[in-house]
């Protein structure tokens, strides 16, 4: 007796997505499907990514394809209101006097976990070993051939072995600055930033926020300041103008100095800002920009100007980036 087996029909999208090869970088493709297959989740994206020595446009067009949750798309597909073109007003130095507003303190029991912004600051500290880099260089033309499942564990599998490595020690997210300095991060809510955008990504802004044991500013016409833990989704979205943007708002925050500054913004305000803010006597040990353009953020620009270093980690695209 002989018995047969049936394969299981492909859908017309998922024929499609076999055949559609995405260029993650220069020479190494995979195709969309076992991308997305692979790549289920933030956590695996971002470690795929340190395998790989991805930079920030090629992690950021990764992501985008990969993850569909409604803060990464918020995040990392440009579109709307969102301005990629400064203005033109001047800042009279002579007669400006900043001052920033103490945001109402808001202490919440459980403050929000987030899903994707928290997990790229821990990614920021993870060391892939050269043994795994060097496994997965060999699984490029095998991966595209494995079944879902398979596909699905391998770069989970290989997460999990990367970190229980005993040169790894345990796991601490922060980053490494002087004792001494604290943590800043800035969030821009002006008009084109827009109030649905900051809706679908605050609550990921205040969990990165509470992970980073970071000072938190909110920035528009005026500027909004919490210290460390005083600080939740609703106070800052009471906070939130919608209206200009204004970086010389922040002027105040920068006459002492930071470990890590975080800028999420889109590319707004004048270079009367920058100005502005060159003539701040502070320091900064390094500057981590997200932005939701397609170029760095004008904000990291400002107040890169005080930092030894400016490191882009994500920037939003306008297409997927695919090569047959």
């Amino acid at each position: 007796m002989t018995t047969t087996t049936s394969s299981p029909t492909l859908t017309s999208t998922e024929v499609r997505d076999s055949l559609n090869l995405i260029e993650v970088k220069p020479g190494l493709k995979f195709s969309l499907a076992a991308l997305q297959s692979m790549l289920p989740d933030v956590e695996t994206a971002l470690f795929f990514g340190k395998v790989y020595g991805l930079d920030y446009r090629q992690l950021s067009n990764l992501l985008a394809v990969v993850l569909n949750s409604d803060v990464a798309q918020a995040l990392l597909s440009e579109g709307g209101t969102h301005s990629s073109d400064l203005q033109d007003y001047l800042v009279d130095m002579f007669d400006f006097i900043p001052a920033f507003d103490r945001g109402a303190v808001t202490y919440a029991e459980d403050h929000p976990k987030g899903e994707f912004l928290p997990e790229l600051w821990k990614s920021l500290e993870v060391e892939v070993a050269a043994s795994i880099k060097a496994v997965a260089d060999k699984l490029g033309d095998v991966v595209n051939h494995m079944p879902g499942k398979q596909g699905q564990m391998l770069f989970k599998t290989m997460a999990v072995m990367n970190a229980k490595r005993p040169t790894i020690g345990d796991f601490k997210a922060h980053i490494h600055h002087a004792p001494q300095k604290e943590n800043l991060v800035i969030l821009d809510v002006s008009g084109s930033m827009n109030a649905n955008t900051i809706a679908r990504i605050v609550e990921d802004v205040v969990a990165l926020s509470y992970m980073a044991n970071a000072h938190l500013a909110i920035v528009s016409d005026s500027c909004s300041y919490w210290r460390p833990g005083e600080y939740g989704v609703d106070s800052i979205l009471a906070e939130a103008e919608y209206s200009g943007t204004h970086y010389e708002q922040l002027v105040p925050l920068f006459d002492r100095d930071w470990g890590v500054v975080v800028t999420i913004a889109d590319y707004d305000s004048s270079y009367g800002a920058k100005s502005a803010l060159a003539q701040c006597t502070g320091r900064i040990d390094e500057v981590l920009d997200i932005s939701l353009v397609n170029t760095p953020t004008f904000l990291a620009e400002c107040v890169g100007q005080l930092a030894a270093s400016v490191r882009p980690l994500l920037v939003a695209t306008t297409s997927r980036v695919l090569n047959q």
